[in-house]
């Protein structure tokens, strides 16, 4: 058979035919004539040299050339439609310009949902920076942010705020370390030296608020502005860093290990902060869903 004579329509018939077994139902579905999908059909079998059905009283039934040659004919049609389906997504793709902002410390963890969604709307216009919670607040407020993906306690009442992911805290030891072996509480850290997120971050107030006590009371506390830096302290021999469990296996070589501490400690909702009635936009609603995801 040449490629170049091939006809598309009449591996639809002889699918078609091949899942209903009669020409009718066929013929409703490619509104067609039922002569037009038998001679389809006689056609596509003259040309390949096979039968590929067996004709019965009122009924069609695959060869067993034709179970084999179904398989291969579905596929090359659920390509098609794929190949279909994308491009009618892109061309339709609503477009503009969407700026967001993460913080430092988590950007790795959005950056491949944010590339998903740079994907899959190859229209839009994605302004990124890194900014701290307090910084993505005014920018919202002032309008030269859309949407800012962080740690937000509280917003102001102009913007909303939805949660995309929770996170529980970890703490990260040394390989050898003997607070491995046991369960963790409390007062074991507390009798640590502690390397954590500042006091005014809602990370180290989680923590806070799980051992009791205000950690500032004790001596041998580092802080600390990301858990990558977390861990090069811990790698060091300085600590126990208690970081988040999100973070845990993208920030901390591997010769170091973890606990997670479980609800327990608190757990840390990451959020997706934006000006309210902006979430009509169709570009923000699927960023919102694709960072989510």
């Amino acid at each position: 058979m040449d490629i170049d004579s091939f006809d598309l329509k009449r591996l639809q018939a002889f699918q078609l035919v091949a899942r209903h077994g009669n020409l009718r139902l066929a013929a409703a579905r490619l509104n067609q004539t039922i002569p037009a999908v038998s001679s389809r059909l006689k056609r596509l079998e003259h040309e390949l040299g096979v039968t590929l059905f067996e004709r019965l009283p009122n009924r069609l039934v695959l060869t067993e050339v034709g179970r084999h040659f179904l398989g291969e004919v579905e596929a090359v049609l659920q390509r098609a439609e794929r190949a279909l389906a994308s491009l009618t997504e892109a061309s339709a793709s609503p477009g503009g310009r969407l700026a967001i902002s993460t913080g430092f410390d988590h950007a790795w963890y959005f950056a491949p949902r944010i590339g998903n969604f740079l994907r899959h709307y190859p229209n839009a216009d994605l302004d990124l920076r890194i900014f701290r919670a307090a910084e993505a607040l005014r920018g919202l407020m002032a309008g030269e942010l859309d949407v800012s993906v962080g740690i937000f306690p509280s917003v102001p009442k102009t913007l909303e705020k939805e949660v995309i992911v929770d996170t529980t805290l970890s703490a990260v030891f040394l390989p050898k370390d003997p607070l491995l072996k046991v369960p963790i509480t409390p007062a074991q850290l507390l009798r640590r030296k502690l390397i954590v997120f500042p006091s005014h971050s809602d990370t180290r107030k989680t923590f806070d608020r799980a051992v009791g006590k205000r950690l500032l009371q004790q001596k041998s506390v580092i802080e600390i502005a990301s858990c990558q830096t977390a861990s090069t302290f811990v790698e060091m021999g300085l600590g126990v860093g208690i970081v988040h469990s999100l973070c845990v296996g993208h920030a901390h070589p591997p010769n170091l290990r973890w606990v997670d501490l479980g609800s327990k400690f608190g757990t840390i909702p990451f959020c997706a902060v934006y000006r309210k009635g902006s979430k009509h936009s169709p570009l923000l609603r699927a960023l919102l869903k694709e960072l989510a995801a």
